[in-house]
């Protein structure tokens, strides 16, 4: 299967900007890249921002689907929070580097766009994991506390994963350890 120039393009964008930052990184270099003319990148992309933010909302697409179908594959909270964990620690490099550069250059998007990629950030993707946790409430698999606090804990708990593959682990361990650890502490 071949892949489309556009979705060439983002990939290569997002690989350089996560790794020269993105005012480092011209239309230019991009379209060298990918072996195409500044015109055919402008032919896709009004602008540069207008790229980063398609890398974005391509990338929040990605994370809503894992998000969505782990809490979809079980009615078991405890394996619900797994399998979103694992499919977030099962993300490729690209889809990683796609992440990353959400949360360090989301600055250079607009005001409206920024407002609106954060408002579907949190109504999608962070309303998924609080969802989860509030049925889990109702349900009596888990024990009522700030579903808020907790979804920034399990986020800030899956952060170091998120910069890097999870290498030297099986990820389907270290995703129930991770959960494990997030449900139950690590005291006795």
């Amino acid at each position: 299967m071949t892949i489309d120039l556009r979705e060439k393009i983002m990939t290569e964008a997002a690989t350089r900007f996560v790794a020269s930052g993105y005012h480092a990184v011209s239309m230019r270099e991009i379209a060298e890249a990918v072996g195409a003319s500044k015109a055919a990148i402008y032919y896709y992309f009004a602008d540069k921002e207008a790229l980063l933010l398609a890398i974005m909302e391509h990338s929040l697409t990605q994370l809503i689907h894992i998000m969505q179908a782990g809490a979809n594959a079980h009615t078991d909270t405890e394996q619900q929070l797994i399998a979103m964990v694992q499919g977030l620690l099962g993300l490729d490099a690209v889809q990683r580097a796609a992440m990353r550069l959400a949360m360090f250059e989301l600055q250079h998007l607009g005001d409206a766009e920024r407002k609106q990629f954060g408002m579907r950030y949190e109504r999608e993707f962070i309303e998924c994991i609080r969802a989860v946790l509030r049925a889990g409430q109702a349900s009596g698999q888990i024990r009522v506390m700030d579903v808020q606090a907790a979804t920034w804990a399990l986020l800030g708990l899956l952060y170091p994963f998120s910069l890097t593959q999870a290498r030297g682990h099986d990820v389907p361990t270290l995703s129930r350890t991770l959960v494990d650890l997030f449900l139950h502490g690590v005291g006795r």
